[in-house]
C-alpha cells in the first residue's frame, strides 16, 4: 500500500490575531503553538501539515529606488521597489522561512482592494512561487472560516491590481506634490514639511472653501411669528407661514389679535420603515455621534475598535460598503442572527421580542459590495468585553441589525392650519402610535409633540402673537463626521483611509480645532495649488481615479493602461509646477507664521524656532545667533535671569526613570539647571544612550537640581 505524501500547506493572514483565530478554528483547538522571532505561527493536522502565518499589516513599503529627494520624479509601477517596514523583519523572516517548502499558499488577508494587494506585495517581494489560492470571507465566525477553507478561489488578481494601483498613485502623486511644495518653501524659508495628496488635497479645499462661505456670510435679520390661538378651553401653537423680513409687517399682524376663523384639521397615520443595515462609512458617522468617539477610534485598520470586534469573531468586516444582507441568506440565517444576539443577556429581551414580531423581509439599503455584505453580528461574547467603548459599539450594531428585521414604525400626524385674512398659521403634531423598531434602536430622534384635541372646522379665536427675532447663520465648519459624509458622497479616499486623511491634516498644522477651520499656512496651500493646477485639488479628478480602480478591481480596466496614462498627466502637472517653483516658494513661504519665543541678545531682533533635519533650533530672524535644542526639548514660559527664553527636557537614567530638567537656552552661568555636587552650572549632552545632563566644573553626571530663584 503506498501511502501518499503530506502536502504543506501555508495560510497567510494579515494580523496576529486572525491567524490564531483561523487556526483554532480549522484545527479544532488542537493546533500547535511556535514562537519564531517573536512571531507566532500555529501547525496542524487537517490531512495535510497546515502552518498559518501572520503578517502585520503592511510589512513592505512601496517606494521609489533611493536617490536624491528632488521633483518631477515619475518611476515606472515595475520598477518601483518593496522595502521592509521597520519593526515588521521578524513577520517577513517567518512568512518566507514557511514558504519555502510550501506546496500550497493560501491568502488570508481582509477581502478587499487593500488586503489582497498586501497579500499581491508579499508573493512579489519575497518571490513565493507555486500555486496560490484565496480565502474569502466576510466575517470571522466558525461556519465561515470552515466555508472558506473548503471552498478555496483562485487568487483575486484584479482586487488587488486595484490595491497596487491606488498605493502606486498615493506614491507618485504625494511625493511629488509634497516635495515640490516643500522644496519651492525651502527656498525662501526653513520648513520642516509641506504635503499634499491625491485625496489630502482636495479634502484641505473642501475644508478652505467652507471657511470662506463661512468669512463672506452676511447675516439677515428675520421674524418668527407665532400665534396663540384658543378654542373652548383648549389653546394651541400655530407658527406663521414663512419668514418676516420687513419689521412693519409686524405690527400689522399683530392687529389681527381677536380674530375668528375655523380650524382646517388633518391627520394622518404615517408607517416609518427601519433604516438599513450598516456599511462601513455609515457606521463609522453614525456611532461616532451615538457615543463621541472619533470615526479613526471606531475603524482604525489596526486599533480600531470595531475592527477588533471584526478580528474576535463577533460582527462582519467593518470595510464593507454595502448595506445588504448576502445574497444566500434565508429566513433560518436571520433567525440564527438574532439567537446569536439573544444569547447576549443585555439584548436578550430585545432580541426575543424580534423573534416575536420579526418582519417578512429584512430593510436593506441601496449600496451594494460585490465582495461583502452588510455589517452585522456573527457571534456574541463569551466572557465580555475589554472595554465599556467595545460593548456600546457592539450593541449599536446588534440593535441595529434587530431594527431592520422589526416591523414599521407608526404615528399619526396632525396639521392644524388656521387662515386669516391672506396669514395662515400652521402647527404640527406627532403622536406614536407603536414603536416597532424604534424599541430596539432608540438613537433615532422622535420627538412627540401632541396638539390639542380639535375638530375639522372648528372655529378658533387668535388670543396673543408672539415675536422672536432671529438671523440667518453661515454654514458650519466641517466635524469629523460630516466631513466624512461629504468625502464619501464625493467619493474622496476609501472608509478605511478617510480618517486617516483626516488625522493627517492636522498633523501637518493645515487645519485646526474640533471642527475643521483652516490655519493660514493651509489656505495657502490650496490656493498656491488651485491657481497652478486646480486637478490635483479637484474633488472630481479624485473621484474619477477611484472609479477607474473600481473598474480595475471589477476586471473592466487594465491597471498597467491605466497607470501609464494617469502618471503622465502627473508628470505634466509637476512639469508646469517647476518652471513656476519661485513664485511658487515666496507665496507659500510669506504664509509660514514664525512664532517668536525671546528676543536677541546681539540685536534684540526675535528669537524664532526652527526645525532642520538634524533636530529643533532656536535662531534671531537677523541671523545674529543660533541655539540647537536636544530631543524631546522644548521652549517653555519665563525666562532666566539673562534674559534669554527657557527650556525643559528630560534624560533616562540607566534604571529607566526619566528625570525633568530646565535650563537657559544659552546654557549661561545663571541657569537653573546646577550641579548638585558643587553648584556649578550644568549642561545637556548628546551621549550614545541618550541625553545625560554634565557638570561644567566638576564633571558629575546626572546629578543635578534646578534652582528656581535664579529664573527670570
Amino acid at each position: 500500500m503506498v501511502i501518499p505524501a503530506v502536502k504543506k500547506i501555508l495560510i497567510i493572514t494579515e494580523k496576529p490575531s486572525v491567524a490564531e483565530r483561523i487556526a483554532r478554528v480549522l484545527s479544532g483547538g488542537k493546533m500547535k503553538e511556535e514562537v519564531k522571532g517573536k512571531v507566532k505561527i500555529y501547525r496542524f493536522y487537517r490531512g495535510d501539515l497546515h502552518t498559518v502565518v501572520p503578517a502585520s499589516g503592511h510589512i513592505f513599503q512601496l517606494d521609489y529606488p533611493d536617490g536624491k529627494w528632488t521633483y518631477p520624479i515619475i518611476v515606472e509601477p515595475e520598477n518601483l521597489i518593496y522595502k521592509p517596514i521597520a519593526g515588521k523583519k521578524a513577520y517577513i523572516d517567518a512568512i518566507k522561512r514557511e514558504a519555502e517548502d510550501a506546496d500550497l499558499i493560501v491568502i488570508a488577508t481582509d477581502l478587499d482592494t487593500e488586503g489582497s494587494a498586501i497579500g499581491l506585495e508579499i508573493l512579489e517581494a519575497l518571490n513565493i512561487k507555486g500555486e496560490v489560492k484565496r480565502m474569502e470571507f466576510s466575517s470571522l465566525s466558525e461556519a465561515e472560516i470552515k466555508k472558506s477553507y473548503e471552498n478555496l478561489k483562485n487568487m483575486d488578481y484584479t482586487r488587488a491590481y486595484a490595491g497596487f494601483a491606488r498605493r502606486v498613485l498615493d506614491l507618485e502623486w504625494g511625493a511629488n506634490i509634497t516635495r515640490a511644495l516643500t522644496l519651492s518653501a525651502r527656498n525662501h524659508r526653513w520648513v520642516k514639511l509641506l504635503s499634499s495628496g491625491r485625496v489630502q488635497g482636495p479634502t484641505l479645499r473642501m475644508i478652505v472653501e467652507r471657511e470662506r462661505e463661512i468669512r463672506s456670510f452676511v447675516p439677515e435679520k428675520f421674524y418668527v411669528i407665532k400665534g396663540i390661538f384658543e378654542a373652548g378651553e383648549r389653546k394651541f401653537e400655530a407658527f406663521l407661514r414663512g419668514k418676516i423680513k420687513d419689521p412693519g409687517k409686524i405690527e400689522e399682524i399683530k392687529t389681527l389679535v381677536g380674530s375668528e376663523s375655523r380650524a382646517n384639521v388633518r391627520e394622518r397615520k404615517v408607517s416609518l420603515r427601519p433604516p438599513p443595515p450598516f456599511d462601513g462609512t455609515t457606521m463609522q458617522i453614525e456611532v461616532s455621534s451615538i457615543t463621541g468617539l472619533t470615526p479613526r477610534q471606531i475603524a482604525d485598520r489596526t486599533r480600531g475598535i470595531a475592527q477588533q470586534l471584526y478580528e474576535a469573531g463577533l460582527i462582519s468586516y467593518i470595510g464593507t460598503e454595502s448595506q445588504k444582507y448576502p445574497k444566500s441568506w434565508r429566513k433560518e440565517d436571520f433567525l440564527d442572527m438574532v439567537k446569536i444576539i439573544a444569547s447576549y443577556s443585555p439584548l436578550s429581551r430585545d432580541a426575543m421580542w424580534v423573534l416575536e414580531n420579526m418582519r417578512e423581509k429584512a430593510v436593506e439599503g441601496r449600496k451594494d459590495d460585490p465582495a461583502h455584505p452588510c455589517i452585522h453580528i456573527v457571534g456574541a461574547p463569551e466572557k465580555g468585553f475589554p472595554t465599556e467603548n467595545h460593548r456600546k459599539v457592539y450593541e449599536i450594531i446588534a440593535r441595529r441589525v434587530l431594527a431592520t428585521l422589526s416591523p414599521d414604525g407608526e404615528d399619526m400626524r396632525t396639521i392644524i392650519s388656521v387662515r386669516i385674512g391672506e396669514n395662515v398659521f400652521i402647527a404640527r403634531g406627532v403622536v406614536r402610535l407603536s414603536d416597532g423598531w424604534r424599541r430596539v434602536y432608540p438613537f433615532m430622534k422622535s420627538e412627540e409633540k401632541p396638539l390639542p384635541r380639535i375638530e375639522n372646522g372648528q372655529e378658533v379665536k387668535l388670543i396673543d402673537i408672539k415675536v422672536e427675532e432671529k438671523e440667518t447663520k453661515p454654514p458650519k465648519r466641517y466635524t469629523p463626521r460630516s466631513l466624512i459624509k461629504a468625502m464619501e458622497k464625493l467619493g474622496l479616499g476609501t472608509k478605511n483611509t478617510r480618517a486617516v486623511i483626516l488625522d493627517l491634516l492636522k498633523e501637518r498644522g493645515y487645519v485646526e480645532g474640533k471642527t475643521f477651520r483652516p490655519t493660514k499656512i493651509g489656505e495657502r496651500v490650496v490656493d498656491v495649488l488651485s491657481d497652478l493646477v486646480p486637478e490635483i485639488v479637484d474633488p472630481n479628478m479624485t473621484a474619477k481615479l477611484d472609479e477607474a480602480m473600481r473598474r480595475i478591481e471589477m476586471g473592466e480596466l487594465n491597471h498597467k493602461d491605466f497607470l501609464r496614462k494617469t502618471l503622465n498627466e502627473l508628470s505634466g502637472y509637476m512639469i508646469k509646477f517647476k518652471e513656476l517653483e519661485k513664485a511658487i516658494g515666496e507665496s507659500i513661504s510669506s504664509a509660514i507664521e514664525a512664532k517668536s519665543v525671546g528676543t536677541c541678545p546681539k540685536c534684540g531682533g526675535a528669537l524664532v524656532l526652527r526645525r532642520s533635519r538634524f533636530g529643533p533650533f532656536v535662531i534671531c530672524i537677523n541671523g545674529d545667533v543660533k541655539y540647537d535644542l536636544m530631543p524631546k526639548e522644548r521652549v517653555i514660559e519665563g525666562s532666566c535671569e539673562c534674559g534669554l527664553p527657557l527650556v525643559a527636557g528630560s534624560i533616562r537614567t540607566k534604571s529607566g526613570k526619566h528625570i525633568k530638567y530646565e535650563r537657559c537656552l544659552g546654557n549661561c552661568d545663571r541657569s537653573p539647571l546646577r550641579c548638585s555636587n558643587c553648584g556649578s552650572t550644568a549642561i545637556p549632552k548628546r551621549g550614545k544612550y541618550g541625553v545625560y545632563v554634565k557638570c561644567s566644573s566638576c564633571g558629575s553626571v546626572n546629578f543635578f537640581k534646578i534652582s528656581r530663584a535664579k529664573r527670570g
